[in-house]
């Protein structure tokens, strides 16, 4: 593993096994398992392409797993563990009832983002207030689907800067203190009208993946927010640009801000007239690859670190400028810092 890479904490391994009385406990559910294809797929890409897989001793493994060949509940617990060391945490396998409750989660998470955005807590009436809770990608859906899905979340956020910007709003706050991640590129491009990327020969930067084979840059564009050589996500309905062209923007991070919410956070960092508020985030900073496996179900591969527009970026958890206790007084000191900008001062 490249040494740019600095070690993290190892997470235990992700399943829990709950135990009860034989007698009253109701009837155990048959532990899930990768087919005998997909578990050796499974294995080469974690051993060859995840991102801490340096961290695993791989025969070992494999002679761990033969020798629970007839105990499921064992070989279970050596593939999460090979999984979440290889990842840092943030890889696994989905086993097909795991991804029916990611299924039914990211349609109860993605239906209630419109209620969710339309809610801002009271703040000073020169302040927009953006809630940008997480987008869970629903894998069991089309792709048409998927992308229809992305859409909608990143034109309803967009739509509520529209609301917002009523030429009253001198400042922004961004709060991703609740965000646990999912697909960041509906976020992102939800988020364009607030977001100034760094102008270079091909666009303007907002972020980066880093991987052995260096960065892959993030970039915005007229209504367009993609990575280096993939299509991105796009519409002539997300061009919608600020009454005052640009204002400052104070993003709120916290513990719970983790994955794709980090690559929210990442986006502003660098920015003129951007700060970030809160506590450090959950330290997911890295990118998964959704891969689907010979069996049909999916391997959630993390192959890369996250980056800001400058380039830094360690897969660690972010610190923000400034810290300070979650809830209310995270908001407040946004508050306080948006109204000394020079775009707000002297504004009723």
């Amino acid at each position: 593993m490249n040494s740019r890479f600095p070690a993290r904490a190892i997470l235990g391994a992700a399943l829990l096994l709950a135990c009860g009385s034989p007698a009253l406990a109701a009837p155990a559910e048959a532990v899930e398992l990768p087919s005998a294809e997909a578990l050796e797929q499974m294995l080469h890409l974690l051993e060859t392409q995840s991102l801490y897989r340096d961290r695993v001793d791989w025969s070992d493994v494999r002679a761990r797993l033969s020798a629970a060949a007839d105990d499921p509940a064992q070989q279970r617990r050596v593939l999460d563990e090979a999984a979440t060391r290889s990842s840092g945490g943030h890889g696994r396998w989905i086993s097909p009832r795991q991804q029916q409750a990611r299924s039914a989660r990211a349609q109860r998470l993605n239906a209630g983002q419109g209620a969710a955005l339309a809610e801002s807590p009271k703040v000073d009436a020169r302040i927009g207030v953006l809630t940008v809770g997480p987008f869970v990608e629903d894998l069991q859906r089309s792709g048409q689907e998927r992308h229809d899905a992305r859409r909608t979340y990143a034109l309803a956020l967009q739509q509520r800067i529209t609301a917002l910007d009523d030429g009253t709003r001198c400042g922004w706050v961004v709060d991703v203190s609740g965000n646990s991640g999912g697909n960041m590129w509906p976020m992102l491009m939800g988020l364009l009208p607030l977001l100034q990327g760094t102008p270079d020969a091909k666009g303007a930067l907002i972020g980066a993946f880093r991987s052995a084979d260096g960065l892959q840059w993030w970039r915005q564009g007229e209504g367009e927010v993609r990575q280096d050589g993939t299509q991105g996500l796009r519409s002539r309905e997300a061009a919608y640009r600020l009454r005052a062209g640009s204002a400052p923007v104070a993003v709120l991070i916290g513990a719970r801000t983790a994955s794709s919410g980090e690559a929210v956070a990442l986006a502003f960092r660098g920015q003129a007239g951007s700060r970030s508020f809160g506590e450090p985030s959950a330290g997911f900073s890295t990118g998964n690859r959704p891969t689907k496996l010979v069996d049909g179900t999916t391997l959630l591969l993390t192959h890369n670190v996250m980056a800001d527009r400058n380039g830094r970026g360690d897969g660690a958890s972010l610190q923000p400028d400034q810290t300070t206790a979650s809830g209310p007084d995270t908001l407040a000191a946004a508050q306080q810092w948006l109204l000394a900008q020079p775009a707000c001062e002297g504004r009723a």
